[in-house]
């Protein structure tokens, strides 16, 4: 770093600590981290404990839990993105028409024992037995994190399919399904059933030849076209399908909308649907692959594939010790750095950078252009831009 364009530097310098320390600022907020990962599995049944190798569990209001079990193939990194998505789902969106309290959805999952079982492979290649699927399966070849190659690159070989599963337990095993007890069947349901038979009606969803046809008789006799139907509205509502360059449309083409503009103009009432539950932005910490190097794009850019996911994400943190940046958005963002110098630009919206440190651990200056630099001894030097606020664990430091 040059020091020669610096006018001001101010000094908070004291003996550096450790970043396990306690937290005093109630504004502090804690993101789930490995350790909630659980290795001991004795308690849980027996073909749990001889299929799987690590647990974790989400809490539901009334205490009841609502499992995620993964196998060795699966990362930790993907076991805590599992979570966070899952936490987005059962999160308040106040004043929406079914969400605005979701109590009663996470609490029918955890009453039904709702279990997430994260496998190696993907669907069909798989090392684990059928008979092991003893949940909702989440398959590890179908489930890139933030920031790794397949994520970055779009590999649909290597589709992310983690939205479409973990909504599909949300929907089984707490809303309520035409064959399954939920705390929203009576409502939710019963529009999302009138919602899915105009759309076959019009050919929004349901697109295709023969076998697609046969595919949409079988989830009508099982009972779950709605949850298929509404699957293909969140993929391609979140940026999951805008990437595809190889068919018009979402879901392999099944679904007429490929991004959220097109789910909206094409498809109101599904979007209608979605934003009764959902809100319009992913709120779940991304924790970015530990091998990503380089710049981690927030905003839409048609040069930039994965972009179409990642302009609808609020939040992310750096992982690993590569010198690597953050380019956000025109939301509301929080970022968190990694060990190594980063370079973080908040854009438009109030930012906040939050490191797990105390303000009396760094120093905090200002440059000629206007950019904020924090340096210490375990976090790097790091140059903030558009950033409004700093967060520590004993206070917040406003820029």
């Amino acid at each position: 770093m040059d020091f020669k364009n610096l006018f001001l530097w101010i000094a908070f310098v004291l003996p550096t600590s450790v970043l396990s320390q306690s937290i005093t600022n109630p504004k502090y907020e804690k993101f789930p981290e490995p350790s909630i990962i659980q290795r001991d599995l004795s308690g849980e049944t027996r073909i749990v404990r001889r299929n799987y190798d690590k647990l974790v569990h989400y809490t539901a209001p009334n205490g009841g839990k609502i499992k995620i079990v993964a196998t060795k193939d699966v990362s930790d990194e993907q076991v805590l993105r599992a979570y966070g998505i899952l936490g987005f789902f059962l999160t308040d969106v106040p004043s929406s028409t079914y969400g605005a309290d979701k109590s009663s959805v996470a609490n029918f999952m955890a009453s039904q024992d709702a279990m997430l079982v994260m496998p190696g492979g993907a669907d069909g290649r798989s090392p684990i037995r059928n008979r092991a699927l003893v949940g909702q399966p989440l398959y590890a070849l179908e489930f890139p994190v933030e920031g790794s190659k397949p994520y970055l690159t779009n590999d649909f070989e290597q589709r992310d399919a983690g939205f479409e599963e973990i909504f599909h337990m949300v929907q089984d095993l707490g809303i309520g399904t035409k064959f399954t007890d939920g705390a929203l069947k009576n409502s939710f349901q019963r529009e999302a059933e009138q919602i899915t038979k105009t759309a076959l009606e019009k050919g929004l969803w349901g697109r295709g030849d023969s076998d697609v046809q046969n595919w949409i008789a079988e989830l009508r006799q099982e009972g779950s076209l709605q949850q298929e139907y509404f699957a293909a509205i969140l993929d391609s509502y979140f940026g999951y399908w805008g990437g595809w360059e190889e068919g018009s449309g979402g879901m392999w083409g099944i679904y007429a909308a490929k991004t959220r503009e097109d789910v909206i103009r094409t498809d109101p009432k599904g979007a209608k649907l979605l934003q009764s539950f959902l809100p319009d932005r992913v709120t779940y910490m991304a924790r970015i692959d530990p091998s990503f190097q380089g710049t981690f794009e927030m905003s839409f850019d048609a040069q930039i594939l994965y972009t179409h996911k990642s302009q609808y994400l609020t939040k992310a943190r750096l992982l690993g010790n590569l010198a690597s940046n953050i380019s956000g958005n025109n939301f509301d963002n929080v970022f968190m750095g990694n060990p190594s110098d980063n370079h973080i630009d908040g854009k438009q919206g109030r930012d906040i950078v939050q490191y797990p440190l105390a303000s009396t651990d760094v120093t905090i200056g200002r440059l000629k252009d206007g950019s904020v630099i924090v340096h210490g001894a375990e976090i790097g030097k790091d140059i903030l831009v558009g950033i409004e606020l700093l967060r520590f664990t004993d206070r917040d430091v406003p820029l």
